[in-house]
């Protein structure tokens, strides 16, 4: 009862910020709780886009909101080992009910192909999973959002009736788990190599981005190296219960290091108790939803949206909810909230 009258309050505090400083136009007839729906009916579409140059082909599912006019944002999201474009299903959703073009990718070689065929062995399975998180999947997965990319400005130039509405200079990145550390490499993160201390690949169309379920490996260097240099709006969410799913010693406090070495401004994090690694996901986690998973995902709804409203839409009550308490109103008990302003 306490955390739902919490979460009240602060929505409240959202809408209240809104009234009194003004809505941007695109989200005036959004619910007083950001973690609702948006006025907007969702339509999605899946599509092969081939790339001719690496001779691969990347899945990818978008989601348009009908009834919005004009330019809109666009956010990626990269699901983690193991998945699909099925992968973020509902955060993406959620976005695109709010007016963002939603696309979600899918990533050939790390993705559901390297266990569906041995689902009746679960080792078996887990060894496929390992074989596909390599150096060489990683740098496979990097190119496969500069190639997005460059295919929406394709395919807009085309005249796409789609992808000819979005605005590539308001892009964010997102994604869970391998998805996450393939979104923060791509806005700066350093990792040990031969030539150490410059990225892989930035990508400078990406504005801001979300880590879910991030991670900070000792094999790819001191963190302080890893993520100083990454100066972008960063939203890193995590829970308590988010640590080892490989077999490779991954702790739940792992996952907090990208933050605490990134450096100010625009850096936020949410560690939620009792989260655990699926949560994150956004789609099925092949077991039962508690009461606490959908707690945890109605409050990474509203989070999620108000940093994307604050960073692609430039609103500045959003960007005050996230850094005066508001946000952090909504919260349950033992949640952990902190900003690098």
């Amino acid at each position: 009862m306490i955390a739902a009258l919490r979460r009240v309050a602060g929505h409240l505090a959202f809408a209240g910020m809104c009234l009194v400083g003004g809505c941007h136009t695109a989200v005036a007839a959004e619910p007083v709780d950001p973690s609702l729906p948006g006025p907007h009916s969702v339509a999605t579409q899946d599509a092969e886009w081939p790339d001719a140059r690496r001779k691969r082909v990347l899945p990818v599912r978008i989601r348009v909101p009908k009834g919005e006019a004009g330019a809109l944002p666009v956010v990626l999201f990269s699901h983690g080992l193991g998945g699909s474009r099925e992968g973020g299903s509902l955060w993406g959703e959620h976005w695109a009910s709010h007016g963002y073009l939603v696309i979600h990718l899918q990533h050939p070689g790390s993705d559901e192909s390297l266990w569906k065929a041995k689902q009746g062995d679960a080792n078996a399975a887990m060894d496929s999973l390992r074989s596909g998180a390599t150096p060489g999947q990683f740098t496979l997965r990097l190119e496969d959002v500069r190639f997005a990319l460059d295919e929406i400005a394709r395919r807009q130039a085309a005249g796409d009736p789609v992808l000819g509405r979005a605005d590539l200079s308001r892009v964010g990145m997102s994604g869970h788990s391998f998805g996450s550390v393939t979104t923060l490499a791509l806005v700066g993160q350093r990792f040990v190599r031969a030539g150490a201390g410059e990225p892989l690949l930035i990508e400078p169309r990406i504005r801001a981005a979300i880590a879910f379920s991030p991670n900070a490996r000792q094999r790819a260097g001191d963190p302080a190296t890893q993520f100083g240099s990454i100066r972008l709006p960063v939203l890193m969410l995590t829970g308590t219960r988010d640590g080892d799913v490989l077999g490779d010693g991954t702790t739940p406090e792992a996952r907090t290091k990208p933050f605490e070495h990134m450096p100010p401004p625009g850096k936020v994090l949410a560690v939620f108790e009792g989260g655990d690694h699926g949560v994150f996901g956004g789609h099925d986690m092949r077991r039962a939803v508690t009461a606490r998973d959908r707690e945890i995902r109605s409050d990474v709804k509203a989070l999620t949206l108000a940093f994307w409203n604050a960073h692609l839409r430039n609103e500045p009550r959003s960007l005050t909810w996230l850094r005066d308490g508001g946000a952090r109103s909504i919260l349950s008990k033992g949640d952990r909230y902190e900003t690098k302003p």
